[in-house]
This record gives C-alpha cells, sequence and structure tokens, in this order.
C-alpha cells in the first residue's frame, strides 16, 4: 500500500545532516557543542563496510583536534589501522622510488573507521543519530528544508548533505552533472596474504595501460591488503575498460605482481565506486544548504584520497552552520563563507594536482623520467612528496 506522506509525523531540527560517514560525521561533532539541535542521518546501518582505498591522510588527527583534542587522541587509539609512513611508487618501467614522510597516515577499513568517527558522535547530548533511513525527496521553501523518510517528514532550517557521490541533496538542491573529465572510477577489493609488502608502505603501481590512473596496494592489520584500480572516467568511456577485468589482468598477468598474488586470498568480491573530482568549482552551498565531501566533489585529483577532504570540509560546514543560527541568516550569499573556506583549503592544491594528472595521461614516459630523476634529486623527491602528502 503506498504511503500517504502528507499523513507522516513532523519532527523538527535545526540543522539536518545527511550522511555519517566521515564528512557527516565530522560535521556533527563540529556543532557539538553548539546547543543546536541536530540530526545525522544515514540510508545504511552501522558498522558498513564503504567501498573505498581506506587511505586516512595524516592531518586527519590534526583535523579532529582542532574541534576537540581528544577526538585525535581517540584516533591514536584505535587499532583496526595500519600506520604509513612510506609511499612506494612504481613507474612503468618498474623502477622503484620510496618517498618517506616525517608523519604517519594509516590504513583503515572504512568499516572500523568511520563506526569510530560514529562512536564519538554517540557521546553528543544534543545529535540524534537515525540510521537505516534512506531520504527519499528534499524540498526547499521560504523557511527552509523539508526532508521526506519513508516514516517521516522532517522539517530543519539547514540540511548539510553529506551522502556521497551520489547525493540527494546535490540532485535535489543543484544543477550540476557529472563531468567525465573531472570524475574517476575505481575498483577494489580486500585481498589476505600479498607477500612483499615493506613495513609502514603504501603503494602506488603506474603502468602504461591505465594512465593517468594507478593499481594500488595499501596494507591493513592481520595480514589484509585494500587493493585497487582507478581511472579517470573519460579515459575508460573512450578506451572502453573493464576495470574488473583490467584489475584482474594485472593480478594475474604482470610479472612482478603475479609473483606476490600467487599465495593470496581474495575476500568478498571485487566492488567498484565513482569518485567525484575536485579539479573543478561546482556548487556546494545555497540557500539553507551545504555539501560536503563527495557529494562537493573534493576528491584528490592525482590520488584519489577524499576522506580528508571530506573531514576538512564537514568541519566548515558544522562551523558555518553555528554562524547562520547566530546570524539568522541561511541566504544562499552568506553560505559563500562556506564556499570560501573550503576551496581557500583545497582548490589551489586540487588544480595543481589536476595538472599533474594531465601531465601523467601524456604518456608512461612522464612517470619514469620523473622518478628516474627523483631518485638522484632530493629537491625533486621533496615536490613529488608535496604533491601526494
Amino acid at each position: 500500500m503506498q504511503t500517504n506522506k502528507s499523513l507522516s509525523p513532523v519532527e523538527y531540527y535545526d540543522v539536518v545532516i545527511c550522511g555519517a560517514g566521515p564528512a557527516g560525521a565530522t560535521c556533527a561533532l563540529a556543532l557539538g557543542r553548539s546547543g543546536l539541535k541536530v540530526a545525522l542521518i544515514d540510508k545504511e546501518d552501522f558498522p558498513r563496510d564503504k567501498i573505498c582505498g581506506d587511505a586516512v591522510a595524516a592531518y586527519v588527527p590534526k583535523v579532529l583536534a582542532t574541534i576537540d583534542p581528544s577526538y585525535a587522541l581517540a584516533m591514536e587509539r584505535l587499532s583496526e589501522k595500519e600506520k604509513v609512513s612510506c609511499l612506494r611508487i612504481v613507474a612503468p618501467n618498474e623502477k622503484i622510488l620510496d618517498l618517506h614522510f616525517p608523519e604517519q597516515g594509516c590504513i583503515s577499513m572504512r568499516m572500523h573507521f568511520d563506526q569510530f568517527l560514529l562512536g564519538l558522535c554517540r557521546e553528543l547530548s544534543n545529535v540524534k543519530i537515525i540510521l537505516k533511513t534512506p531520504v527519499e525527496d528534499i524540498v526547499e521553501h521560504q523557511e527552509g528544508i523539508t526532508i521526506q523518510t519513508a516514516d517521516n517528514r522532517i522539517e530543519t532550517k539547514l540540511v548539510i548533505g553529506c551522502d556521497g557521490a551520489h547525493s540527494i541533496v546535490k540532485k535535489k538542491l543543484t544543477s550540476d552533472k557529472m563531468d567525465l573529465a573531472h570524475h574517476s572510477s575505481a575498483v577494489r577489493a580486500y585481498y589476505k596474504n600479498v607477500q612483499g609488502i615493506p613495513a609502514s608502505t603504501f603503494e602506488l603501481h603506474f603502468m602504461k595501460n591505465i594512465l593517468p590512473g594507478y593499481f594500488w596496494i595499501f596494507p591493513l592489520p592481520n595480514g589484509f591488503s585494500n587493493v585497487g584500480l582507478g581511472l579517470l572516467s573519460k579515459t575508460i568511456s573512450d578506451r572502453k575498460i573493464n576495470l574488473r577485468g583490467e584489475m584482474k589482468q594485472i593480478i594475474e598477468n604482470v610479472p612482478y605482481l603475479k609473483e606476490r598474488f600467487a599465495a593470496s586470498e581474495l575476500q568478498g568480491d571485487i566492488k567498484g565506486f565513482g569518485l567525484p573530482l575536485g579539479s573543478r568549482k561546482v556548487t556546494i552551498s545555497g540557500k539553507h544548504f551545504m555539501l560536503c565531501g563527495d557529494a562537493a566533489s573534493l576528491i584528490d585529483p592525482v590520488t584519489g584520497e577524499g576522506i580528508g577532504q571530506a573531514m576538512i570540509s564537514g568541519r566548515y560546514a558544522g562551523w558555518q552552520a553555528i554562524k547562520c543560527f547566530k546570524e539568522n541568516n541561511f541566504s544562499g550569499t552568506f553560505m559563500k563563507n562556506y564556499d570560501k573556506a573550503v576551496y581557500d583549503k583545497l582548490w589551489k592544491d586540487h588544480r595543481k594536482r589536476y595538472r599533474v594528472q594531465q601531465l601523467i595521461g601524456k604518456g608512461p614516459w612522464v612517470i619514469n623520467q620523473a622518478v628516474n630523476l627523483a631518485s638522484g634529486n632530493g629537491l625533486l623527491r621533496k615536490a613529488i612528496k608535496k604533491l601526494i602528502w
């Protein structure tokens, strides 16, 4: 029987955050002492798997510390992570460049990392966590936003879309469309017992047929690895590449990798996901709304890393929300303060990395030459490290 939406119960919140991943959880944390009534909604139950490379940048604890130093300390105590401080780049000619960093990042399954962040949110008395609740519709009106779920109608002054690459908030409140030239697609799987992984090292393998993308091996605790392949969506479309098939071909037929995977065990399936890249500016706010993370197309154009950017934007959105209520101003013009904070922090680096992505796409000689030169050139090595980390 069809639900009569007009008879749905009505709930009222000052702020509704759609999506409880890193962007949404960080936004909720930033609102934790605001006194505002906040709903954090997600369509899934937690803990849940999220298709991702699982790489968490070294600066993430600093982002948490700007909200509350205890959150950074809590992350240090998170046991379900593998600390990494060395990036191994393997060029198409199979020459290796190891880049060592002074700070440690980590690799943590999203099942564990997102559950950790949600656990911090559960301690906030002003935040109601609503799981297993897909948002069906979002309508903007003069006084705010109406959000419709299967069972409830929610009224709010401000909605913050942290609901990923296929954000319903973005779909309903903006006119932006996917641009394959600024979007990547990827596949990933978990493997156990991949051989030859150096201590504290995550790997990017650049190969002739998948440029400007790369094949990755990221170590996880207990002998697991996150293994995947990502490539610019326009390249996939132009060349009609089957990513799952290409990933299997790499593992089974590239000699130096075939040996490493010979005794490995695939855990589950190879799964695909989309990555809206931060190489172009899109609509990330408007009257009564903001977008964060993947919904705001903030993924690094070279590395594909998005967790850190999601958390940065979630923090800024939380802080902007507090200003909106303080000034009682939810206009699109006032919300541009959020755009400025996000793009002042990320845009310069993203555009620089977009140019690098385009350069890599010109052919294997680019990476081969860069690795050859950087092996004996400290300044070039430092420049490459700055681009990656």
